[in-house]
């Protein structure tokens, strides 16, 4: 146990396996809601918000290149659960849940990786065809921020969900993305840099799900499909007719992978 207090969000329910979950970008706890209802009793649900977001709050400086903090966090929470817990994080919340599970204190007992988004991944494996649609992107996003346009994270909401997918959010889902766009260019400063090789990624020895969407965005398919051929016990999943935000869009889908998930390590 480290010795300095550090706060972060914290909420857990019901008993059972341990389960992990950590949001995206722009996300809280509350965008695991939909997953939670259809999981069913029998798991200890732990939720949290990541750096910036909800109750956790913001420790990186800006222009913050590593990950260091967001693993701290994540080191501490598994240490208040007091177990290792099996860790489901959707987007950037699975980019920080592989990066936890390499260079973390604690090692999960399992992953769930949801569309989890490590770009560095890509150019760590030659396809920098994939990696130029992410820097095309972030390069007008981060303009548009400077220039202090308030919905510059449209480039970002729109670029994985789709055009119109930013429009079609709810006044309050679009007003907290507006409120929180400087967490998330600190995000993708820290996440950007983590570019994990095959060598480093087979050293993952935990049972291991890749999830992605059947429409997701091509460089994002390309990620899910990197992950899986090099993680050692890593299983791909496409979920049909789904994109990237899936724990919205397709919760009893997710939440059916969990299960899954729980019960093959248990019975491995």
């Amino acid at each position: 146990m480290t010795d300095h207090p550090v706060a972060f969000e914290y909420m857990e329910s019901g008993t059972g396996p341990a389960l992990l979950f950590l949001p995206g970008s722009f996300g809280t706890a509350a965008g695991w809601r939909a997953v939670i209802g259809h999981l069913g009793a029998g798991y200890r649900v732990v939720t949290t918000s990541l750096l910036g977001y909800g109750a956790t709050p913001e420790r990186r400086p800006d222009g913050n290149t590593t990950l260091t903090q967001q693993i701290d966090v994540i080191d501490r929470i598994v240490e208040r659960i007091g177990t290792s817990p099996h860790v489901v994080g959707h987007s950037y919340g699975g980019l920080v849940a592989l990066a936890h599970a390499l260079t973390g204190r604690h090692r999960p007992a399992s992953l769930l990786l949801v569309e989890a988004n490590p770009l560095g991944l890509l150019r760590a494996a030659g396809d920098l065809t994939h990696y130029a649609l992410f820097e095309a992107m972030t390069g007008r996003y981060f303009a548009a921020f400077a220039r202090g346009e308030a919905e510059a994270a449209r480039h970002v909401i729109d670029f994985y969900g789709g055009a119109g997918t930013f429009e079609a959010m709810p006044a309050k889902v679009r007003h907290y993305v507006i409120a929180t766009t400087a967490v998330n260019v600190r995000d993708w400063s820290s996440g950007t840099p983590f570019e994990p090789t095959a060598e480093r990624l087979r050293a993952i020895a935990m049972p291991t799900t890749v999830v992605r969407g059947e429409q997701s965005h091509p460089a994002m398919l390309r990620i899910a499909a990197l992950l899986h051929e090099v993680i050692p016990r890593a299983h791909l999943v496409t979920i049909e007719g789904g994109s990237h935000f899936l724990p919205s869009t397709h919760p009893a889908e997710v939440a059916a992978l969990v299960r899954r998930q729980v019960d093959a390590t248990r019975n491995a």
